[in-house]
């Protein structure tokens, strides 16, 4: 089933923070005394013919593990056991199976719900998040920071600087494939979390640093048959036999109404929502459905 195309989602946002944000490079800054200890993560990038500089930016894998980390708390919240435990074993291994011994209908049906859209050793994850870059103009600044021993009450570490934004968006997207309404439903209930400020990124997050807003809204979908004034998920564009062995939801449960017209666009039906309107679709119109199938 997922070797073909049957639904996409395109979320395109701009992201600002709310309190300072550090997403902590791994490279050591060495003897150069003019450099923060704790320095935000860089990559060049060209601006001229034979010409590169370093920006800021935030990796789309950092993104995606804070990501994936909040939905697997949402669900676990609803059962304990739609979501794998962060240090022991995953779901298919806690079965007693081996991911090479199965097919990908197999492996996907035993995955729990938040492996079946992010990915396991056996699956390939339904998401894919983009680094996010710089928009314009960022603005940084160097923090004191010291670590206290909770025992004497004297610094343990430092003192030491951190590198932070304190303004400026980035701007990246957010893909998913192949999904079901629940599975859309439960991404888009992690990113709004996440856009109100209740979930943190980077680092020092316990010290009040990391916590961002959406400024910017995009949701493109695209189907390769006519949606007929709706999203639809797996479940509605799949047949019964597929439906079965992919343990889909059924076709009345994984449809809403989006009442847009699409356009066609080399082969496929677009439908293109942004700004608060997409914001608010999601969350009134889509995030109950992931309860809804959990719960099923």
């Amino acid at each position: 089933m997922h070797g073909r195309m049957y639904n996409e989602a395109i979320l395109e946002v701009a992201l600002r923070p709310r309190t300072p944000l550090l997403i902590k490079s791994g490279e050591a800054t060495g003897l150069d005394p003019s450099l923060p200890d704790m320095q935000f993560v860089r990559m060049r990038c060209p601006v001229a013919e034979g010409a590169t500089e370093e920006v800021i930016y935030i990796p789309g894998s950092s993104f995606r593990g804070v990501l994936r980390s909040h939905a697997e708390r949402l669900v676990r919240s609803v059962n304990p056991n739609a979501a794998c435990s962060v240090t022991g074993e995953n779901c298919l291994q806690r079965q007693g199976l081996r991911e090479a011994d199965l097919c990908g209908e197999e492996a996907y049906a035993r995955s729990c719900y938040t492996c079946r859209l992010f990915g396991n050793t056996g699956i390939a994850s339904r998401v894919k998040v983009s680094d996010f870059y710089p928009c314009g103009q960022l603005l940084t600044e160097v923090r004191p920071g010291v670590a206290i021993d909770r025992v004497t009450g004297a610094v343990a570490h430092g003192p030491f600087q951190m590198e932070t934004v304190t303004d400026g968006e980035f701007s990246g997207t957010i893909t998913v494939r192949n999904f079901t309404l629940g599975q859309l439903g439960l991404l888009a209930a992690a990113l709004l979390d996440i856009s109100d400020g209740f979930v943190p990124l980077g680092h020092a997050k316990s010290r009040g640093l990391g916590r961002v807003t959406f400024t910017r809204w995009k949701l493109t979908f695209r189907f390769l048959r006519d949606p007929e004034g709706k999203v639809k998920g797996l479940g509605a564009l799949v047949d019964a036999e597929t439906r079965e062995k992919f343990d889909l939801p059924e076709a009345s449960a994984d449809s809403v109404e989006l009442d847009i017209q699409p356009r066609r666009e080399r082969g496929f039906y677009v439908s293109v929502i942004e700004g608060d309107e997409a914001k608010t679709w999601l969350d009134e119109k889509v995030v109950p459905f992931w309860v809804e199938q959990l719960g099923s």
